[in-house]
C-alpha cells in the first residue's frame, strides 16, 4: 500500500511538471508572439527611430571591410593611420546615436503602450539628453558581461539579461548608472531564467541571420547595411519584450 500511495504520488507530481511546462512554454511563446506584433504594428515608427544610427552602422562597417583581406600588422597600421580621421568621427557619430537610440527606444515603449503622442525624433532628443547616464551605464553593464562572455558565453547572455532594463530607470524614472544597474538586477531576480531564454533566442536569431546574410551577399555596403537592419529588427521585439517586465514590475 505504501509503495501504491508513492506510485500514485509520482505520477501526480510527473503530470503536474508537465502541465507546468506547457502553461510556461505556452506563456512565453506568447509573449514572444506579442513582442512582434507590437513591432510590426508600428515599425514605420521604428524604422524611422533606428534609421540614423542603421547608416552609421553601415557606413562603419563599410569602411572597416579592407581589414578583413589583410595578414601583416603593418597593413592594419598603415589602415588606421590613413583613415583614422574618418573612422574616428563616424565612430563617435555612432556612439552618441547609439545612445540617443537606447534612450529613445525605451521611452517610445512606454509612450506608444500609453497612447501618448511621440515621433522619432523627439525620442532621440530624450535619449540625447541622457547621454552622459545611459553612456555610462552602458560601458559598465558591457564590461561585467564580457567577463561572463569569457566564461563560455551562457554567463554573459545571463548578466546581460538581468542587467537589460538599466535604460528604462535611467529614461522613466530618471536614476543614475549604478542606482539604474542595481535596480535591473534587484527586479529582475524571480524572471532571471526566462530574461536568459528569451535573451539567448535572440542572441541565436541575430547570429544565424548574420551568417545567412554573410554568405549570400557579397562584401559591400548593401551586406553591412542588410547586417545592421536585420540588427536592429531583431532588437526592436526583444526590448519591448524588456519592456512587459518593466511594466509588470511597475503595476506590482
Amino acid at each position: 500500500e505504501l509503495h501504491e500511495n508513492r506510485a500514485i504520488r509520482n505520477i501526480k507530481l510527473r503530470v503536474f511538471l508537465y502541465i507546468m511546462s506547457i502553461l510556461l512554454y505556452n506563456s512565453l511563446m506568447n509573449q514572444f508572439i506579442d513582442a512582434w506584433q507590437f513591432v510590426f504594428k508600428n515599425w514605420k515608427y521604428f524604422l524611422l527611430l533606428a534609421l540614423p544610427l542603421i547608416a552609421i552602422e553601415s557606413t562603419v562597417g563599410y569602411l572597416l571591410i579592407p581589414l578583413g583581406d589583410m595578414t601583416q600588422p603593418e597593413d592594419f597600421i598603415e589602415f588606421l593611420e590613413s583613415n583614422s580621421l574618418v573612422i574616428g568621427l563616424v565612430s563617435i557619430t555612432g556612439i552618441v546615436l547609439q545612445m540617443a537610440f537606447i534612450g529613445g527606444l525605451y521611452l517610445s515603449y512606454m509612450a506608444i503602450d500609453s497612447n501618448k503622442e511621440i515621433n522619432p525624433i523627439n525620442a532621440l532628443q530624450s535619449g540625447l539628453a541622457k547621454f552622459f547616464p545611459l553612456f555610462g551605464t552602458f560601458i559598465i553593464v558591457t564590461i561585467v558581461s564580457a567577463f561572463g562572455y569569457l566564461l563560455l558565453i551562457l554567463p554573459g547572455i545571463y548578466l546581460t539579461a538581468r542587467l537589460a532594463l538599466f535604460p528604462f530607470y535611467i529614461m522613466l524614472e530618471d536614476q543614475k548608472i549604478f542606482q539604474s544597474i542595481s535596480s535591473s538586477w534587484e527586479n529582475t531576480d524571480e524572471h532571471g531564467s526566462k530574461l536568459f531564454v528569451f535573451t539567448l533566442v535572440f542572441v541565436a536569431l541575430t547570429l544565424i541571420v548574420a551568417l545567412i546574410l554573410s554568405s549570400t551577399i557579397p562584401q559591400g555596403f548593401i551586406q553591412t547595411s542588410m547586417l545592421a537592419l536585420s540588427e536592429y529588427i531583431l532588437v526592436l521585439p526583444l526590448g519591448y519584450i524588456y519592456f512587459t517586465l518593466y511594466k509588470s514590475l511597475k503595476v506590482n
